[in-house]
């Protein structure tokens, strides 16, 4: 009975598993399109790095809208709108310096909380005291690993122009 079911499937399966034939024209996808969908769904003020041609500086703003050919970005600092053609941006990066200091931080000082509070209890402070001691110590011990994580880790790609 056993045989007979191992010899039903070895019948079944592979005549299930024809393989599939190919379109017969395929279209292939155009890359340039589909990454500045991104660009489009980004939310109003988001905070953006954008990169032009020449190398240079990447312009922080914060992100205003766009059109098919145009980014629209409010200044960081100040009222000043920048409006940027595109055809010449290279690059456009989130930034995510703020965002990433603060999940370091933040899992840095949870694990210091609980180091804190799984210390076992003596003749000293309660547990919820130790715990806050050690959520301090850990913020800022994530402070001072976050400041270099922040300026060496960029921010994530949202559009790349391939020239």
């Amino acid at each position: 009975m056993k045989r007979l079911y191992l010899l039903l499937l070895l019948i079944v399966v592979p005549a299930a598993a024809w393989a599939q034939a190919l379109p017969n024209a395929p279209q292939p996808g155009s890359a340039d399109d589909a990454s500045w969908s991104h660009v489009e769904g980004l939310n109003r003020g988001d905070q953006i790095m954008v990169s032009r041609p020449g190398g240079g500086f990447s312009t922080p703003c914060r992100f205003a809208g766009a059109t098919d050919g145009m980014l629209f970005c409010d200044a960081v600092y100040g009222d000043p709108e920048y409006k940027f053609p595109r055809a010449d941006i290279t690059k456009i990066r989130r930034d995510d310096k703020r965002r990433n200091m603060r999940i370091v931080i933040g899992s840095f000082a949870a694990a210091g909380f609980i180091a804190g509070v799984a210390v076992p209890p003596q003749a000293g402070p309660p547990r919820i005291v130790n715990g806050m001691i050690g959520a301090g110590v850990g913020a800022f011990g994530g402070l001072l690993v976050s400041l270099p994580v922040a300026l060496l880790v960029p921010g994530r790609l949202v559009y790349r122009h391939s020239h």
